[in-house]
């Protein structure tokens, strides 16, 4: 789930209705580019943020697979100079942008009025609360995908995965993980 910082407060400053227009489309069309790029279904896009997963996960021993998850959202992130570059160029305000993900099962919907589809389930009700735990141009992950990340050896010598203090409150008793992932450089230094 990747969703705009202030864009609707952003968006109020423009008044012209291309413009705007120009503005979300920049930003919808780089991150469907790099999700696609990676192998990850986009299910929609829902105002400003795009919804995607990543059906190669379904098998949690598939190194590969959640090695191109955390190499695609570090990658979306690292794309925010390239997209901001294409906006001023257009006179548009610059972007800032969540990431968050998590794993799960999830059911996936087609509506008889639309031909979008839909995805259901826990993971996605936990991305859209944890979104917002993540710091602007950072990524957050629930504790199951951590908990299946953590084993990869690619991981630990490219990730670094921080606990968030608090959880995510999901209505049991206990909070749900919530983990700020970072990349660390050669000197095992963080630096996105």
């Amino acid at each position: 789930f990747v969703d705009l910082v202030n864009s609707t407060k952003i968006t109020a400053k423009i008044s012209d209705q291309r413009k705007i227009g120009q503005y979300y489309s920049i930003f919808i069309n780089t991150m469907a580019v790099l999700v696609k790029h990676y192998g990850a279904k986009i299910v929609k896009n829902v105002g400003d943020a795009l919804i995607f997963y990543f059906s190669g996960t379904s098998d949690a021993r598939n190194e590969t697979a959640f090695q191109n998850v955390l190499e695609c959202l570090t990658t979306m992130l690292v794309a925010r100079n390239i997209i901001n570059a294409k906006l001023r160029s257009e006179n548009l305000p610059s972007v800032s942008y969540r990431i968050s993900a998590d794993y799960g099962k999830v059911e996936v919907a087609t509506s008889t009025s639309s031909r979008t589809e839909d995805l259901f389930g826990s993971p996605m009700n936990i991305c859209a609360k944890i979104n917002s735990m993540a710091e602007p141009n950072g990524i957050v992950t629930g504790g199951d995908l951590y908990q299946i990340m953590k084993s990869f050896s690619f991981v630990n010598n490219r990730y670094e995965f921080s606990e968030l203090r608090g959880g995510c409150s999901v209505g049991l008793n206990c909070k749900y993980p919530v983990y700020r992932v970072s990349i660390r450089n050669i000197n095992n230094n963080t630096t996105v």
